[in-house]
């Protein structure tokens, strides 16, 4: 189901909100919960039934393994890593199955049938990487784990801690697209005494949330599809296109990519509100990135801690061990303990979404853009310019190196071959093989992609406007570029239910035929 779609909006989302208040008012929390779980199933349940077994199937392993790991009886240390190790093995063995198998041998062998020949399930990279943190912590017997999972050792708390469990991996906001939501973000919320009593500032923050996430979906990220889709598609059959439809695709796709992901990300956090429960924000301003080490604490930022925990972190701690151990000093010791690891690094983020040689591409392109921006900051001559120059001159500065690399790498990650970016790449410069017919400029297209830049640059994000009413935890501190005199703050006033109002009747306007959202697909 998508969050976009008339029915989920209008029946299934409404009523899910009204009868967990009513079920935590007259029955209690762990049946509060079960509303989350049963709502989140219904939301599910069209991805099909092999995705929904395999969903539940990997949530009671996890439970269990994850019970046996926080239990104070369990002691062995040799078993305790046994049974993470085994946890680990079981998620990602899974993921890499349904994900990649038929990706992978369709590189090796195209004109083989596929093996499993399904769509990938709906979800499984996010509740994957969801649960293996929360193995994490369990190995490690983190208190709000520990205290999440208490009374599980008979039959009515066995099946109280699945619900919990499952209302913190599950929980339909969050289950197909993200964020990845860490234990000790849910945990305290869940178990507080005031969790499932009705605040108006909840329903009001949320509201808010969801509405500009709409907004962003239908009326800016499907409006730029429409443009932009016609002309990869030229691109993918190999037919000639113009300079100005290269720049118009690739500008198109900058903001489409965007909004659409941010719009998600914003739904998320306003339907989770309306339950009472803060999500970690996923998307600050990204685009607006001073650099590519900025850009990754700015752009899915749960995912990015994530592959820090798993890949990053014990690579480079591997790399300095073994640097140290054979004496290396200098390049070569950065090399393995910085270089080495976040090359693989951006490599893994890179097939994760998908096993294509345009990804294999981007991931380099960002690997190696991360490893010499690091090298710059950390030189002597770039302390020398920090020091005689402002602030605001840098953030300038900053924005203005990275925005092309950063557009020409987001079309590299919509190009669907090498072949195709490279025309896109070539088309763009002028040496590209011109169409026969002319090309005429749509001006209404252009503008539309000068508003979407505009608000990008310009305006400031719906947490910014809503930081005073906390609309979600902080994954990263991120300090914020919106011009001062922008700095618009949303208050529970007329003036700002009018203007959300008027956003609320162009997504409805709009709505028509929705659209699924881009990163569904991975």
């Amino acid at each position: 189901m998508l969050f976009v779609q008339p029915f989920f909006l209008f029946v299934l989302l409404p009523v899910a909100v009204f009868v967990f208040y009513l079920t935590r008012h007259y029955v209690g929390r762990t049946a509060a919960l079960a509303v989350i779980v049963a709502a989140s199933a219904i939301f599910y349940a069209p991805y099909g039934a092999l995705p929904a077994t395999l969903l539940a199937t990997s949530l009671c392993l996890n439970l269990i393994i994850g019970i046996a790991l926080s239990h104070d009886g369990v002691t062995s240390p040799s078993l305790r890593k046994i049974l993470l190790a085994t946890g680990l093995s079981l998620n990602f063995a899974a993921l890499a199955t349904f994900k990649y198998l038929d990706q992978v041998a369709a590189l090796v062998a195209p004109s083989v049938e596929p093996i499993l020949g399904i769509a990938i399930p709906a979800g499984i990279s996010f509740y994957t990487f969801h649960q293996s943190v929360f193995l994490l912590d369990a190995y490690k017997r983190q208190t709000d784990v520990v205290v999440f999972l208490k009374g599980a050792n008979n039959v009515l708390g066995g099946l109280a801690a699945f619900i919990r469990y499952a209302a913190f991996v599950a929980f339909f906001p969050q289950l197909v697209i993200g964020p990845i939501t860490y234990m000790s973000e849910f945990a305290p919320q869940a178990l507080r005494q005031s969790f499932g009593r009705p605040r108006i500032t909840d329903l009001q923050v949320g509201t808010t949330l969801i509405i500009v996430g709409l907004f962003k979906k239908i009326c800016i990220a499907d409006t730029l599809a429409i443009i932009i889709n016609p002309i990869f598609g030229e691109l993918t059959v190999g037919a000639p296109i113009t300079s100005a439809q290269a720049l118009l695709a690739i500008l198109g796709y900058f903001f489409q990519l965007y909004f659409d992901f941010s719009g998600y990300s914003d739904i998320a956090l306003g339907i989770a509100r309306l339950f009472g429960i803060r999500l970690p924000i996923n998307f600050d301003s990204p685009l607006r990135a001073t650099g590519i080490v900025d850009f990754y604490r700015r752009w899915h930022m749960t995912l990015t801690r994530v592959i820090v925990l798993f890949i990053f972190t014990p690579l480079s701690l591997w790399g300095m061990r073994v640097a140290i151990g054979r004496g290396y000093k200098g390049w070569r010791r950065r090399a393995l303990g910085g270089w080495l690891p976040f090359l693989i690094n951006f490599q893994i983020i890179a097939l994760w979404h998908s096993a294509q040689y345009t990804f294999v591409l981007f991931g380099l392109i960002h690997g190696l853009w991360y490893v010499v921006e690091n090298e710059v900051r950390n030189s002597k001559s770039f302390k020398a310019y920090r020091s005689r120059t402002s602030d605001r001159w840098r953030m300038l500065a900053g924005i203005a190196v990275t925005v092309v690399p950063l557009t020409l790498t987001f079309a590299l990650f919509r190009s669907t071959s090498l072949d195709a970016f490279w025309n896109l790449v070539l088309s763009l410069v002028g040496l590209g093989t011109q169409p026969s017919e002319p090309f005429y400029i749509n001006r209404r297209e252009w503008l539309k992609i000068g508003v979407a830049g505009a608000i990008v640059y310009l305006l400031p994000n719906v947490y910014e406007m809503l930081k005073l009413y906390r609309p979600g935890i902080k994954t990263f501190d991120n300090p914020s570029i919106t011009p001062y005199f922008l700095r618009a703050v949303w208050r529970p006033n007329l003036i700002w239910a009018v203007f959300v109002s008027l956003l609320a009747v162009a997504v409805f306007v709009n709505i028509n035929i929705p659209a699924p959202f881009l990163y569904a697909g991975f």
